[in-house]
C-alpha cells in the first residue's frame, strides 16, 4: 500500500494511458487504462478513477495525497498530423510573404521528385507584409510600419483567424520590432493569441524561425485549453499539488511555461525517456543504452552515450520544422496496432497506420478489421487469449486468426501462422533500421551497446532485433510498459534560452560568450525559483553551436571553461564521428549559445534487494512458433511476478509480466538482477552461422 505524499505520471499514448504512482518509501504502483483520443481529459481522469480503485482510496483522497503530478501528452504532436490547429495569421516582413511556401528547397530524398510537401498551415492570404527591415546585426535599416500591423490585425480579425504570428527578419538579433508589434496587438488580442519569433526560436534563418512561431500558434488553441482545463479539474478533484508538463526537451514544466511556446510540447510523451534512461544507467551498470519504446501505435528510440542523452533543436512533425530544444527522438510507425495489409503486388506491408485503441486489433473484439502486429504475435502464441492489460481487454485469438485467413489465406493462400510470422519478421526488420539510424549511421557501434526494451511492445521483438544487430544484451525494467510515466517522475525541471552569436571563435568570442551566458542564467534562475523550494538550486548548462567558416550546419558542443582548445578539441572529435574527418586548423565560427537551467526533485530511489541464483518454475506451457526455421515448439511459459532476483532461465520462454510481455529465443539466457529488473543475454549468431 503507498504511503501519501504520493508522486502521480500520466503518459496518453494512442492506445493506453499509462499511470505510475510512486510514494516517499520507492513503493510504486503501475497500471494502464485504454486512451480516450476523442476527449484526452477524460481519459486521465479515468485512469486516476482506477488508480483510486488499486489502492481503495476516493479518488480526491487520491489526488489531494498528490505532491506532484506529472503528465506527458501527444496532443500538440496529434493536432499537427491531424491537421487540426488553429486559424493562424502570420505578420512577416515585406518581401518574404512566402518563406512558409518557399521552404529550406531542400528534399529529404533528392532523386524522388514525387513527394509533395505539405500544405502550408497559413494560407498565403493570412500572411500579410509589414514595412520595416533590421540588419543581421539587428541594427535598423527602415523604420517599422505601424499602419501595416493595425490593419493587418483587422483584416486577421474580419478573418476569422484565432492566433497571429509575428516573424521579422533578423529579429534574433534585435526583438524591438516584434515587442512594437505585440504592443500593438495587444489592443485587438489576447495575449495568449500572440507569439513572436524572437521569443519562440531566436535562430537565424528566417524559415526555422518562422515555422516554429507558426506551429506554436497553431497547436497553441488545442494544447492550452486543454491544460488549463485538465488543471483546474484536477483542482475541484482534490489536486494540490502543480500539475507539471514533460516538454520536448525531457524536463518538466508548468503550464504557464508551456503556455509561453506551446510547441515545446512536441514529443512530450516520448521525452520523458531521459528521466527513465537514468535510472536504468545507475541500475544496469553501463551508460552506452539504446532504447526501443514500441507501444500499440509507435516505437521511439533514442541513444544514451556515457550518461547524455543525446538532443536536438531541430524537430520534424509531418514535414513542419520547429527549432526547439528537443531530446533526439527517432520515431517510427511500428507499434502493436500497427495495420497489416497486401499491396497491389501481392506483398505483405505493414503499416505506417495503426488501429490504435478504438477500434484497435481485431483481437480486441471492439470492431477492428485490419490484422495487426498484436494479432499476429497471439496468433503465434507470443501472446495468450483472455484477459490483457490488468483486465481491461480480452484477447480474442479465434478473431485474430480469421482476420489473418481473410486478407492472406483467401487472397494469396498463406496459413494464418505463416502470415503471421512474416509480419512479424517485417516489424523486426523495422525496427532493426531504426536502431541502426540512432547508432550505427552516426558512427556508434552497437557492440558498445545495451539495447533497452520498453513500452507495451518492446520486450516481444527486442532479442530478436538485438541478435539481428550484433547486440548482445537487452534490458527490460520491471515497469518497462510504463517507461514514460515512470520517467516523468524521474525528471527535473528544465528550462532552455538560447542567443545566436555570429562571429570568429577566438578568445574574444568567448568574453563575449560568458558576458550573454551570465544574463541568460539570471533570467532563468528567477523562473526556475518560482518552482517552490523543494527543489535543488538551479543548476546551468551552456552549449556552443560551431561551424567551419562558410559552412551552413553546425553542430553543439558543450562549454565547461574558457580554455578555447578543449572546446576546438572536442569539436573536431564529433566532427570526426559523425564525417569520418575533421578540417584541423580551419578557422570556426560560433553560431549560437545555449543556457539550460535546471532544478532537481528527488528522483527515484534505488534499492539493491539481492538474491540468490535459482531455476524459477513455469506456470505452465504454451505452443509458440519460435521462428521459421525453428518452427513450433512447447515452450515455457513464467509468470514475471513471481520471478526474483537471481532468477536465470533458458530460452525460448514467454514471461508474462505486470505491464508487458517478454518473448526470448531459443539460447537466450535471462537473469532477474539485484534491482529486480531482467536481463537477457542474447545467442547472437557468429558471422556467417547459426546459433
Amino acid at each position: 500500500m503507498l504511503v501519501a505524499p504520493w508522486r502521480i505520471g500520466i503518459d496518453i499514448g494512442g492506445t493506453f494511458t499509462d499511470v505510475v504512482a510512486i510514494d516517499p518509501n520507492g513503493r510504486i504502483e503501475a497500471l494502464k487504462s485504454p486512451s480516450r483520443p476523442d476527449d484526452p481529459t477524460a481519459g486521465v481522469m479515468a485512469a486516476l478513477d482506477v488508480l483510486a480503485r488499486r489502492l481503495d482510496v476516493p479518488k480526491k483522497q487520491l489526488l489531494g495525497g498528490c505532491s506532484m503530478l506529472v503528465h506527458g501528452s501527444t496532443i500538440a504532436t496529434n493536432t499537427v498530423l491531424e491537421g487540426k490547429g488553429a486559424r493562424v495569421g502570420l505578420l512577416t516582413t515585406k518581401g518574404f510573404r512566402d518563406t512558409l511556401e518557399i521552404r529550406r528547397g531542400i528534399r529529404e530524398e533528392p532523386w524522388n521528385h514525387r513527394p509533395p510537401f505539405p500544405h502550408v498551415l497559413v494560407p498565403r492570404r493570412w500572411r500579410l507584409p509589414v514595412g520595416g527591415r533590421l540588419d543581421k546585426n539587428g541594427l535598423e535599416l527602415a523604420a517599422l510600419d505601424e499602419g501595416d500591423i493595425k490593419a493587418g490585425s483587422a483584416a486577421f480579425r474580419a478573418a476569422g483567424v484565432e492566433c497571429v504570428a509575428v516573424s521579422f527578419l533578423h529579429s534574433y538579433a534585435n526583438g524591438a520590432h516584434e515587442r512594437r508589434a505585440m504592443e500593438i496587438l495587444l489592443a485587438d488580442w489576447d495575449p495568449d493569441a500572440i507569439f513572436c519569433s524572437h521569443e519562440i526560436s531566436p535562430y537565424a534563418g528566417e524559415y526555422g524561425r518562422t515555422s516554429s512561431t507558426v506551429l506554436a500558434a497553431y497547436v497553441s488553441k488545442r494544447v492550452v485549453p486543454y491544460l488549463r482545463s485538465l488543471e483546474g479539474i484536477l483542482r475541484q478533484n482534490g489536486l494540490f499539488g502543480p500539475l507539471l508538463l514533460i516538454q520536448s526537451n525531457g524536463g518538466i514544466a508548468s503550464v504557464d511555461e508551456i503556455a509561453r511556446n506551446p510547441a515545446c510540447l512536441l514529443l512530450s510523451g516520448p521525452a520523458a525517456q531521459v528521466g527513465a534512461l537514468k535510472y536504468v544507467a545507475a541500475t544496469a551498470g553501463t551508460d552506452n543504452l539504446i532504447s526501443l519504446e514500441m507501444g500499440g501505435t509507435s516505437c521511439d528510440l533514442a541513444l544514451m552515450e556515457g550518461g547524455r542523452v543525446h538532443s536536438t533543436d531541430r524537430i520534424d512533425i509531418a514535414g513542419y520544422l520547429a527549432l526547439v530544444p528537443s531530446v533526439d527522438i527517432h520515431s517510427v510507425s511500428a507499434g502493436g496496432g500497427s495495420i497489416a495489409r497486401l499491396d497491389a503486388g501481392g506483398m505483405v506491408t505493414l503499416g505506417p497506420d495503426g488501429a490504435g485503441s478504438t477500434p484497435g486489433p481485431v483481437c480486441y473484439r471492439r470492431g477492428g478489421q485490419n490484422p495487426t502486429n498484436t494479432d499476429a504475435h497471439l496468433v503465434l502464441g507470443r501472446l495468450a487469449p483472455g484477459p490483457f492489460a490488468g483486465g481491461t481487454l480480452d484477447l480474442d485469438d479465434q478473431a485474430a486468426r480469421q482476420a489473418l485467413q481473410r486478407v492472406y489465406g483467401d487472397t494469396i493462400g498463406l496459413a494464418p501462422e505463416a502470415a503471421a510470422l512474416g509480419i512479424i519478421e517485417l516489424m523486426d526488420q523495422n525496427l532493426r533500421h531504426a536502431v541502426e539510424h540512432v547508432s550505427a549511421e552516426r558512427g556508434f557501434d552497437l557492440r558498445n551497446f545495451t539495447l533497452v526494451a520498453v513500452g507495451g511492445a518492446g520486450a516481444l521483438h527486442a532479442s530478436s532485433v538485438a541478435r539481428s544487430l550484433g547486440c548482445s544484451t537487452v534490458y527490460i525494467p520491471r515497469l518497462a510498459g510504463v517507461f514514460c510515466a515512470f520517467g516523468m517522475l524521474n525528471s527535473d525541471v528544465r528550462l532552455d534560452e538560447v542567443r545566436t552569436i555570429r562571429r570568429p571563435f577566438n578568445q574574444g568570442a568567448l568574453d563575449d560568450l560568458e558576458r550573454v551566458a551570465h544574463e541568460l542564467e539570471i533570467g532563468l534562475r528567477a523562473r526556475l525559483m518560482a518552482y517552490g523550494e523543494t527543489g535543488s538550486h538551479p543548476l546551468f548548462s551552456r552549449h556552443i553551436d560551431l561551424n567551419y567558416l562558410d559552412q551552413q550546419s553546425q553542430l553543439s558542443v558543450e562549454w565547461t571553461d574558457n580554455d578555447i582548445e578543449s572546446t576546438i578539441a572536442t569539436y573536431e572529435e564529433r566532427y570526426s564521428l559523425l564525417y569520418g574527418h575533421a578540417h584541423k586548423h580551419s578557422p570556426l565560427m560560433t553560431c549560437a549559445l545555449r543556457v539550460s537551467g535546471s532544478r532537481r526533485f528527488p528522483g527515484v530511489s534505488i534499492q539493491a534487494i539481492g538474491g540468490r541464483d535459482y531455476v524459477p518454475s513455469a506456470s505452465g506451457q504454451r505452443r509458440i512458433v519460435i521462428s521459421r526455421d525453428i518452427g513450433a515448439l512447447d515452450v515455457n511459459v513464467y509468470d514475471g511476478t513471481n520471478l526474483r532476483p537471481g532468477a536465470r532461465l533458458v530460452g525460448p520462454a514467454v514471461i508474462n509480466d505486470a505491464t508487458t510481455t517478454i518473448f526470448i529465443g531459443k539460447g537466450d539466457k535471462l537473469e532477474v538482477d539485484g534491482s529486480n529488473n531482467l536481463v537477457v543475454s542474447v545467442a547472437v549468431p557468429v558471422q556467417g552461422g547459426a546459433v
